[in-house]
């Protein structure tokens, strides 16, 4: 129910202007009693302004509008009115009467007392926003509005019969009676309280009582606000606070008024991170942190998109209390008001100063060697192109060298790995110390290192300055009380005159370094048209072995397997040949390098499977079902995805049993990318076939990676038995039986070629051996004839 601040009074007149009713307020208003009223007509009591000579206006024509006069008062004043006329019926073909509502325009109306009789209270009540209610010295309700009773779930038959303190929570009545008792001695009280409904519904109100009395009765009366929205948003508010208070990131708020972003609060995080209180820092700018000179775009970022009112993040430098310098990732968003108008800004920081630290470490190995500390091949490749295009911008000599140390693998087998290390690391030492600071020394293999030395004036001084580091190499280091003597042989190439681009280059020089291994050693090579020449050569011998692949020119050979306790064949290794139709018999070393930097390594391998289980078949033909060959898988080779898959159908294809295969991996396959090789060699043994690690003892296992791998077998490279079973190879031998044993694991030594070597096996109890004591590489013929005769290994 809506009521007018005004004074309404209301005549109702019919057709011809006759007054027929009224409300008090006319006669309050007019100051007129009913009497004079009755039987009036309107414009007795109304002048109308836009009444003119020709007459009064009739009632009807003035209906639907407003019009201004004056009311004509008892006391014969004349009161400014505005007047509204409306038909009682909204039918026009059946006129009849109407109601005139007569509103002051002055401002002047009767005494406030005069006019409250008149307001509808029992609608007034039941219309509040709030409860009502009335309640007695004794603690019943007298009164109350239908809003208590929605608000207590009851009816209004249930609610007389009540003590109001019932409506509270047990542990609130005590006070509850106490502000109604503070309320009939003092006049008034205030507060709040949880009231409870009939089937358990909670609601906070806001209560205000205030005394009276009805008749010689007193009471109290009173109104309750429903304040569960507001407790909760004020809870949530505390949440929020809570939440800010105790984040571990570091949180401000300014306020931005007045054009500037002045701090109004930061949580303790910040003044942990920055070392600054809120008492020290209240009403400053956060760019008091900043570090001069540092960060300038970001700063200049950030302001612009805070003079916009948008978010930004960032990253960048600020200074703490005690001078430290630290990173932070900022994240700033605008707060508005209600209005929509940013009145704030919240900011939140992040200290990543440890992130950026281990960023940079990061960033430095990926781009260095972790044992010398020198560039590594990817950081090598950037410098080699920037000198390159510097070279060629500026028309001056730069030279590549590839150094690689002689007989390294010998430091390593005799002395330890710790001890070729140690020699590492000083050569490197020696190349840093012989270079500019601008050139580049990188180490890009075990014991190979790369020099990028650029704006040479001459040819003789890049000769000079190789043969001056050649010299520095030869030094003898001394390692663990012993002194080593290395060497280095050293191929170089000129850039831009060798080539133009890093391929090239890269080559050139490798053809360089190896042509000086292949002159002896510890010497220096330039690239020639005679070095050329042997690129190409190596370039028509991948073309060649591409062709003998498809035209079966490879071959396979098979070195057999003996038992060391019975002597019996237990099986062989498949060894490829290549029977070149024009230069006869190719190594494996000549052209498996080849074929490994090619990738044609893959179907050279998918050709030995193929041959291998050949061979096993024909085995299962002549009965022999106890017979295993081994294969050597390439890294390639296990790395392609749907290998296993492709292995199982080869077997299948052939109908041979998995077991009688077994695949060799080498040391250093499994060790570059463990994770990767553990998965391959996992879905190799559920195939069935046989795995075993080849070379073991030549590379840098961690036995935490090895007694995971599915492995049977491991074999003893040929090179801890040669130069005989005396020296410092017997220990290293026996340690590697000794290993295998403990990790359930058969051991086979390959290159066995004398009997003192087949003693010294058998004496500690190595499994099988292959070698040339017992037997070369067989045809397969020959091998079957063998295994056929049971021919044994006797002595």
């Amino acid at each position: 129910m809506n009521l007018s601040p005004l004074p309404l009074a209301v005549f109702v007149v019919d057709a011809t202007g006759s007054i027929t009713s009224w409300n008090r307020a006319c006669e309050k208003l007019a100051g007129y009693t009913a009497a004079d009223i009755r039987n009036q007509t309107l414009e007795r009591l109304i002048a109308f302004d836009d009444a003119g000579a020709a007459g009064a206006i009739p009632v009807a024509a003035r209906a639907d509008a407003e019009s201004t006069g004056h009311l004509l008062c008892s006391n014969g004043n004349r009161l400014p009115i505005r007047v509204t006329i409306a038909p009682q019926s909204f039918d026009p073909d059946q006129p009849g009467s109407f109601s005139v509502i007569v509103i002051p325009r002055t401002g002047i109306v009767p005494p406030r007392y005069s006019l409250i009789q008149d307001l509808p209270v029992a609608d007034i009540i039941e219309g509040l926003p709030c409860v009502f209610y009335v309640i007695d010295q004794s603690g019943h309700l007298l009164l109350w509005n239908h809003q208590l009773e929605e608000a207590l779930e009851m009816s209004s038959e249930e609610l007389p019969t009540s003590n109001v303190k019932f409506f509270f929570d047990e542990k609130e009545r005590p006070a509850i009676v106490q502000k109604i008792l503070d309320a009939f001695d003092h006049g008034s009280s205030s507060h709040e309280a949880e009231l409870i409904g009939k089937h358990g519904r909670r609601t906070t109100f806001l209560f205000h009582c205030a005394r009276t009395s009805l008749g010689s009765l007193p009471c109290v009366f009173g109104t309750g606000l429903d304040i569960d929205a507001r407790k909760r948003t004020e809870q949530g508010l505390r949440v929020r606070e809570r939440a800010i208070y105790s984040s571990v990131n570091a949180i401000v708020i300014t306020c931005c008024e007045g054009g500037d972003n002045k701090i109004e609060y930061v949580n303790p995080a910040f003044e942990q991170m920055t070392g600054y209180t809120l008492g020290e820092i209240k009403g400053r700018n956060p760019r008091f942190m900043r570090i001069e000179g540092c960060d300038v775009q970001e700063h200049k970022r950030v302001h612009d998109a805070l003079r916009r009112k948008e978010s930004v993040r960032s990253v960048l430098r600020n200074r703490r209390k005690n001078g430290d310098i630290f990173w932070n990732d900022l994240r700033i968003d605008p707060v508005s008001n209600i209005d929509g108008e940013v009145t704030h800004f919240v900011a939140v920081i992040n200290d990543i100063t440890e992130a950026r630290h281990y960023e940079r470490r990061l960033h430095h190995l990926a781009h260095h060697d972790p044992l010398t500390g020198l560039a590594n091949r990817t950081l090598l490749q950037d410098q080699l192109k920037e000198a390159i295009e510097f070279a060629l911008h500026n028309g001056v000599l730069g030279a590549l060298a590839f150094l690689d140390l002689d007989n390294f693998k010998h430091i390593n087998d005799s002395l330890g790995h710790e001890a070729g290390d140690a020699v590492l690391q000083e050569i490197a030492q020696r190349l840093r110390a012989n270079m500019r600071e601008n050139d580049t020394v990188a180490r890009v293999g075990g014991d190979e290192f790369v020099l990028v030395i650029q704006d040479q004036p001459s040819l003789e001084h890049v000769a000079d300055l190789v043969e001056r580091i050649r010299r520095s190499v030869r030094d003898p280091i001394e390692v663990a009380g012993k002194e080593i003597v290395p060497g280095t042989s050293i191929g170089v190439a000129l850039f831009p005159v060798d080539g133009d681009n890093v391929d090239r280059i890269m080559r050139a020089a490798d053809a360089a370094m190896y042509h000086a291994k292949t002159l002896g050693k510890n010497n220096c090579q330039f690239y020639s048209d005679e070095l050329n020449q042997i690129v190409h050569q190596h370039l028509m011998l991948e073309a060649s072995l591409s062709r003998a692949i498809r035209n079966g020119e490879m071959m396979l050979g098979y070195q057999p397997k003996v038992d060391l306790r019975s002597g019996k064949v237990v099986g062989a290794e498949a060894l490829v040949r290549w029977r070149h139709p024009e230069h006869g018999m190719i190594s494996p070393d000549e052209f498996i390098p080849v074929a490994e930097e090619t990738g044609l390594i893959v179907p050279l391998g998918e050709w030995v499977l193929a041959e291998a289980c050949g061979a096993l078949k024909a085995m299962q033909a002549l009965g022999i079902h106890d017979f295993v060959i081994s294969v050597n898988l390439s890294a390639r080779q296990l790395r392609q995805r749907q290998f296993a898959r492709h292995l199982a159908e080869v077997l299948e294809r052939h109908q041979v049993d998995p077991r009688m295969l077994e695949l060799e991996v080498t040391e250093s396959q499994l060790m570059d990318r463990p994770a990767e090789a553990m998965e391959a060699l996992a879905e190799l043994k559920a195939l069935g076939v046989r795995l075993s690690i080849d070379d073991f003892g030549t590379g840098y296992s961690s036995l935490s990676h090895l007694q995971k791998f599915p492995v049977d077998f491991i074999k003893i490279d040929r090179s801890f038995l040669g130069g005989g079973v005396h020296d410092g190879h017997a220990v290293i031998t026996r340690a590697i039986i000794a290993l295998g044993h403990s990790l359930k694991m058969k051991v086979i030594a390959e290159g066995v070629e004398t009997r003192e070597q087949l003693a010294f096996l058998r004496h500690h109890h190595c499994d099988q051996m292959q070698g040339y004591y017992f037997s070369g590489a067989l045809t397969q013929d020959k091998l079957q004839e063998m295994v056929s005769n049971d021919d044994r290994l006797t002595t």
